[in-house]
């Protein structure tokens, strides 16, 4: 688990086998400086790319003919960092609470 913490916001993420510089599939956990707690799910682009390529050959999701995911946040660059950034303006724009799903009872 990778942890970014600034100004009382925290975002975990899940780097796998991945550095933080170059994670481009990740879940990540965020914490409000209020103690609020929300889910997401980081992608890359590219990633996408290759998770629907892989499954135009497993068959799933009409042979990769379409992606969804609840909690999506994608990012054009991969990085832990990228990923932080975009949840600090979901925050910061209260946008988050339409994109992110809260994990924490209200």
């Amino acid at each position: 688990m990778y942890e970014i913490s600034e100004s009382g916001l925290k975002v975990e993420i899940e780097l796998g086998g991945d550095s933080p510089e170059t994670v481009e599939n990740a879940d990540g956990w965020v914490e409000l400086p209020n103690g609020e707690k929300w889910a997401a799910t980081f992608l890359t682009y590219a990633e996408v790319g290759r998770i629907l390529d892989r499954w135009s050959r497993t068959g799933e999701f009409l042979n990769g003919g379409y992606f969804v995911c609840s909690d999506l946040v994608m990012v054009r660059n991969p990085g832990a960092r990228e990923m932080f950034n975009a949840v600090k303006d979901m925050v910061a724009t209260g946008s988050h609470r339409g994109h992110l799903t809260r994990v924490d009872p209200e």
